[in-house]
């Protein structure tokens, strides 16, 4: 969620047994984050994530 513009940078959806662990990963590889600061719910403190 970009707060300044209001707007959502992405969404990826899961498989049916899926979930966002599995997600989140395929969503930042989509999004040109290098050098930003992102921040996430506790979901995403996975150390293959937080790299």
């Amino acid at each position: 969620w970009a707060s300044t513009n209001l707007i959502s940078l992405g969404q990826v959806a899961t498989e049916e047994k899926s979930n966002e662990i599995t997600a989140i990963p395929k969503l930042l590889e989509m999004l040109d984050i290098k050098g930003a600061i992102v921040s996430i719910d506790a979901m995403g403190c996975q150390k293959a994530i937080a790299r």
